[in-house]
């Protein structure tokens, strides 16, 4: 009695087969890479977000430091025009590494999907070699039966 029960269980337990699994299991780890991207754009917009408030805020205070404090001491305008050259110049360089950061960022992403393109073709080809081995395979069994 007990072994009709055990085969009873294993008529009603549907049949899976390799891409049903796997089909399964690259859904769960797609789900989870784009539950992520909301979080990590939002990351990187707080980022840009706080430098850009540091910047507003040094600016901020360095207004009130020379209303209040430096124009009362007279600074020498050659010196002032020295500071303006050397802060162009540190803006200049400021500018060229936030380009240049972004560059290899985007030259990052770029290598990152021509990466995933690659691997997809791969994909491709073994899935077109997997279904002639399967199909290879099922004849070979026909032969062999009859």
């Amino acid at each position: 009695m007990a072994q009709k029960k055990t085969l009873e269980k294993t008529d009603n337990v549907q049949d899976i087969s390799v891409c049903d699994i796997m089909h399964a299991n690259a859904n769960s780890v797609i789900d989870k890479m784009e539950s992520l991207l909301p979080a990590n754009m939002e990351i990187y917009s707080d980022f840009y977000t706080e430098c850009l408030h540091s910047l507003q805020d040094l600016f901020g205070a360095c207004n009130i430091a020379e209303n209040e404090i430096l124009s009362k001491m007279g600074i020498d305008q050659k010196v002032l025009q020295a500071f303006e050259t050397y802060s162009k110049m540190a803006t200049k360089s400021t500018i060229t590494q936030i380009e240049m950061a972004n560059n290899i960022q985007q030259t990052y992403m770029q290598i990152q999907v021509s990466a995933v393109k690659t691997l997809d073709m791969y994909i491709h080809l073994m899935l077109g070699y997997y279904s002639k081995m399967l199909s290879g395979s099922l004849d070979f069994i026909k032969k062999s039966g009859s």
